[in-house]
């Protein structure tokens, strides 16, 4: 049955006549008159004794309408809470982040986020395992690096830029570093995730620079390794997100900033990624928009 139909039967029913339903729903009288008909032939049985005068509702009509008009106002309400979800989205928003990444970027932006969206509440996932999107019901994932593979929804947000850098304390005490070749001689703090001996990529101009990096210290967790170079023991290649802020106040030294530096030849970035859907939902689409502008006016500002 139509939800519709079951709607101009009530509604006839509480008016008592076709022609003030029809005004009441700014349609043709002759449309609501082929809806009740419709009704009745899918029911088997007459919803309405008619006069010249009015209708009035048969005892079959009746007992319909007690059963009937509690769904139909179910029905209403739900399809306008699902409306109001459009123009304000709310629910629950799983997100997923590395641990590195969510700690420094992604947990600080919650708060402007949840103000600007009160009605949805948040559950974020660090790891640095790859979470399966869809097993773990996560609506969004924020991943770095490469291109992300599988089943997704991908969209690129802003290439990943690395700085060379090192304490003022560590390089009081060295040779200093005014060519790729000279890190060397120095205490090499690299970020791996395999046993596979790491190596940074030197760019300028037409120069073209690869070099296998001695590593003294190597981890996969960025703050950690943040963290060494903040206590003088060696210089390392860490992104933007950070380490901006240590040299903007002057706590590190950026090393040979003529150069673009990459850990090897791939792309690195910050990807969105979402499970394959028919659609976004609203607030995962919101909390996308939110994200972007965020980080890329804080790149305009760094």
């Amino acid at each position: 049955m139509d939800v519709d139909d079951l709607k101009t039967f009530c509604r006839v029913a509480q008016l008592g006549s076709i022609a003030a339903a029809a005004r009441a729903e700014a349609s043709e009288a002759s449309t609501l008159s082929r809806r009740i008909a419709g009704l009745e032939a899918q029911l088997g049985t007459r919803l309405f004794q008619r006069t010249t005068r009015k209708l009035s509702l048969t005892e079959a009509g009746a007992i319909f309408l007690s059963r009937i008009l509690p769904i139909v106002d179910e029905v209403t309400a739900a399809r306008e809470a699902a409306l109001a979800t459009v123009e304000q989205p709310s629910g629950m928003l799983r997100v997923t982040a590395s641990n590195a990444y969510g700690e420094a970027v992604v947990a600080p932006l919650l708060a402007g986020f949840c103000a600007q969206y009160p009605r949805i509440e948040i559950d974020l996932l660090l790891s640095d395992a790859l979470v399966d999107l869809v097993a773990q019901q996560v609506d969004v994932a924020l991943r770095l690096g490469p291109r992300p593979t599988g089943d997704l929804i991908v969209s690129k947000l802003k290439t990943i830029e690395r700085r060379l850098v090192a304490s003022k304390e560590y390089l009081s005490s060295v040779p200093p570093v005014d060519r790729p070749e000279d890190i060397g001689a120095h205490v090499c703090l690299p970020t791996t995730n395999s046993p596979q001996t790491p190596l940074w990529l030197f760019r300028r101009d037409l120069e073209n620079i690869e070099l296998t990096v001695p590593a003294k210290i190597r981890t996969s967790n960025t703050l950690a390794l943040r963290q060494l170079v903040r206590d003088g023991v060696g210089i390392s290649l860490l992104p933007e997100w950070s380490v901006d802020e240590d040299i903007k106040s002057g706590r590190l030294v950026q090393l040979l900033p003529g150069w673009k530096i990459s850990v090897g030849a791939q792309e690195s970035a910050v990807w969105v990624a979402y499970p394959s859907r028919a659609y976004l939902p609203l607030k995962t689409r919101k909390f996308i928009d939110f994200f972007k502008k965020q980080i890329l006016s804080e790149g305009s500002n760094s």
